[in-house]
């Protein structure tokens, strides 16, 4: 059995329904809790149940958003072994649809359980020394003072026995300064063993670089791995020795919100069926096995898109 940690915030989203209407719903959000349920989902698709477990990590509020998300964790079947219960509040996002362009968030978390974070908020062992593991992080309290020491702290802990992958997830209204955001990411860099950003991501914080030359600068800082996503147009990935890229299905789009988070999720799951939970393995992936993993990472986004609302172009 191997597992895999979502490490981050949970998030209570109020999305608009359509643009500029002012008609907002609410939905249980987060990267890493959306990264968690798209997880937990693939794996009941793939009848991996009996290989792969899935937990979430990470201080959870007290208050009636805490208590939904929690309950949703459990109701979902994700260890929340990981989750600390905490007197502060749950962060608020507003989410504004922009069809055709990245979605707009405005945050409200001044010390929230999210920013606040605190590394004695954070379990102190996870799962049995036996166990394969890879832990995700990724989103605003990574890069949220003081959480983002917390987050460093815990990652760096487990990096020795466990998959460590990063998701910048960028969130402008948070990072504020690009120069300074660079330098942020940079330390997760050193620690993590994949680095992974989306097209959006690279052209707010590395507005004159490829991301070649962008996976370049993490690779040289200690990374094994830089993944990329690029929406409709697939996902692209280098190591030290060879690069691939993977197209993604074809699709009508409604909104995008969590597409990133599920192609996490199906990144970490491939990782896991192909018992890659360590630098040695990610040194030995070849091209057409470094393809494949981006092929499954994808698949995984789509099923999310499609199960939000997307259409398959040129299907009845």
């Amino acid at each position: 059995m191997s597992k895999i940690y979502f490490c981050g915030e949970v998030v209570a989203d109020l999305l608009e329904k359509v643009e500029g209407s002012g008609d907002f719903k609410f939905l249980l959000g987060g990267s890493q809790f959306n990264g968690a349920t798209g997880a937990s989902r693939a794996v009941k698709r793939e009848n991996l149940t009996d290989k792969i477990q899935i937990g979430f990590v990470g201080p959870m509020s007290q208050d009636t958003f805490g208590e939904r998300f929690y309950a949703s964790l459990t109701n979902n079947g994700i260890d929340a072994s990981g989750v600390i219960r905490v007197d502060r509040n749950t962060t608020l996002a507003i989410i504004s649809i922009r069809p055709g362009k990245e979605n707009a968030f405005s945050f409200y978390g001044r010390d929230t359980a999210e920013q606040m974070t605190k590394i004695e908020d954070l379990p102190t062992a996870l799962g049995g020394e036996d166990e394969k593991r890879i832990c995700c992080f990724g989103s605003i309290s990574t890069v949220m003072e003081p959480a983002r020491f917390a987050w460093l702290e815990f990652a760096n802990r487990f990096k020795k026995n466990a998959l460590v992958c990063y998701d910048l997830n960028t969130r402008p209204t948070i990072a504020k300064d690009p120069e300074r955001y660079r330098g942020l990411v940079l330390e997760w860099a050193r620690i993590a063993h994949v680095m992974k950003a989306s097209d959006a991501d690279i052209g707010w914080a590395y507005p004159d670089m490829s991301m070649q030359d962008v996976a370049k600068i993490w690779l040289d800082a200690g990374a094994s791995m830089a993944v990329f996503t690029k929406g409709l147009h697939g996902s692209e990935a280098y190591t030290k020795t060879v690069s691939a890229s993977a197209s993604t299905l074809d699709l009508e789009l409604t909104n995008t919100v969590g597409a990133g988070d599920n192609f996490n999720a199906g990144l970490a799951i491939a990782f896991s069926k192909n018992d890659i939970f360590s630098v040695s393995a990610l040194e030995a992936l070849t091209q057409e096995s470094l393809q494949s993993l981006l092929q499954n990472a994808n698949e995984t986004a789509a099923y999310h898109l499609i199960s939000i609302g997307a259409k398959p172009r040129n299907v009845a």
